[in-house]
């Protein structure tokens, strides 16, 4: 039988056994031997791994899952390797010849041609290393492992595993600057710049803009996130009654503030699982002042909420394509878009290269809207209990709380100048690129208000 026409696969299948006199028909995943021609499948005895060290333990079939494609690959490495006669795997003639060596080169191959990272890797070395443990207890391997006996600790439960002592290279410096974070809009090359907050200014109004022109059903929700610090599940849980401009102007140009409720009843009765559309704390939220929020704010109700047809929720205000409350889930792919749209546009505009750089190679969701927003608080000179307070973090002081929002609202309009309109003046020696047209809009806009 000549390896080449064989490769290991993981299959499906439920089994049969009896439980207080009932067959239960229960789900479980195997590991087979496919034969590439015929398509048919052998199973194979390391299914036992599986029952053993999963099936059994976990209940979990979707763990048993993600098992089978980490082993079943490897394996299927380990034979491709042999069968182009790489020296290292000269060797190899089954099961009992692995080692450690063998491993590590696949890691190796995970990074360089996989571009896997770190959380990724971490899960492959822990499932190998407990294959490889497996492979010893039972008396196949020839050479044993060199493991490590580490203290693994998951919220109050301590235990001891082995892993394996793996020497692979495990990340590069692209991959290193992928695991940064982002917490705000501000660039690496502007970070200790002393115009910092106007830079800020700059890339939020830059990325809302592309929001608008890409995005518009949720770039009145990214604002109000970058703005007034809300939370995902925060922006999809208002109403059109959740806003409430100050001064008697419209549109928030006087002030905003944002009635944030839990309002799942009324808007997510569509769903079992409402885990990923709770209001962690309702609250009434203040707004910093920013022209463009205002402008998005009219935009979403005189355009975007009056081009729904079929609304089954009339009174939410942000929707997806089928007329119901816009969820989480959703949310998440549009900011996926208009984040895809906005490195596509530095990207493709001369002298921003390393903007892209620096926006492509860090993690950023919609949270960091609310990152944005703290920096702007303490830039301003908010004090870190008073950010806090803005941003809606729980305080066990009630009264000092209520003391903070009444001192901190009164001093947004005061303390954020720098958000006026001709901020600009003040940076126009930086090498920020801009586009003229940009806020004729927004300048009109204000004009008529």
């Amino acid at each position: 039988m000549k390896t080449n026409n064989y490769r290991f696969v993981w299959k499906a299948i439920k089994y049969h056994r009896k439980q207080e006199g009932e067959v239960i028909h229960t789900p479980a995943f195997i590991i087979g031997i496919q034969n590439k021609e015929t398509k048919e499948i052998f199973p194979h005895p390391l299914t036992h791994f599986l029952f053993k060290k999963y099936h059994r333990s976990s209940g979990s079939v979707n763990t048993e899952l993600t098992v089978a494609q980490i082993i079943v690959p490897f394996l299927n490495f380990v034979l491709s390797k042999v069968e182009v006669n790489s020296s290292k795997y000269s060797n190899v003639k089954g099961l009992d010849d692995l080692c450690v060596t063998h491993a590590n080169e696949y890691l190796k191959y995970c990074v360089e041609e996989k571009g896997n990272k770190s959380k990724t890797l971490e899960i492959k070395e822990n499932i190998l290393s407990k294959f490889y443990r497996y492979l010893w207890d039972e008396k196949i391997l020839k050479n044993q492992p060199q493991f490590r006996l580490i203290t693994v600790r998951t919220g109050k439960d301590i235990r001891q595993v082995y892993k394996l002592d793996f020497i692979y290279k495990k990340t590069d410096e692209t991959l290193l600057r992928e695991k940064v974070k982002r917490k705000d809009l501000v660039p690496q090359s502007h970070s200790s710049n002393e115009s910092k907050n106007l830079i800020r200014l700059h890339y939020i109004r830059e990325i809302l803009y592309v929001a608008k022109h890409e995005t518009p059903d949720i770039a009145f929700g990214v604002a109000l996130q970058i703005f007034g610090g809300l939370r995902k599940g925060e922006v999809i849980n208002l109403n059109r009654m959740s806003l409430t401009s100050q001064n008697g102007q419209k549109y928030g140009v006087e002030g905003l503030i944002v009635h944030i409720r839990d309002r799942q009843d009324e808007l997510f009765s569509r769903f079992n699982n409402v885990s990923t559309v709770q209001v962690k704390n309702p609250r009434d939220q203040a707004c910093l002042i920013d022209p463009m929020l205002n402008y998005l704010y009219k935009y979403h109700f005189e355009v975007i909420l009056k081009k729904k047809r079929k609304l089954k929720h009339f009174n939410a205000l942000f929707y997806d394509t089928e007329g119901n409350a816009m969820s989480a889930d959703t949310y998440d792919k549009r900011f996926l878009k208009l984040k895809n749209a906005y490195l596509g546009m530095l990207l493709g505009t001369p002298g921003r290269y390393q903007d892209y750089l620096d926006f492509s190679e860090t993690k950023w969701r919609s949270h960091i809207g609310r990152g944005v927003f703290t920096n702007m608080c303490l830039d301003a000179g908010f004090n870190e209990k008073q950010t806090a307070v803005l941003r809606g973090d729980k305080s066990t002081k009630s009264m000092e709380a209520y003391f903070d929002v009444i001192t901190a609202t009164y001093n947004i309009r005061k303390a954020l100048n720098i958000l006026a309109p001709d901020s600009y003046k003040y940076i126009e020696n930086l090498a920020l690129p801009r586009d003229s047209k940009m806020w004729k809009e927004i300048q009109e806009f204000n004009v008529k208000m």
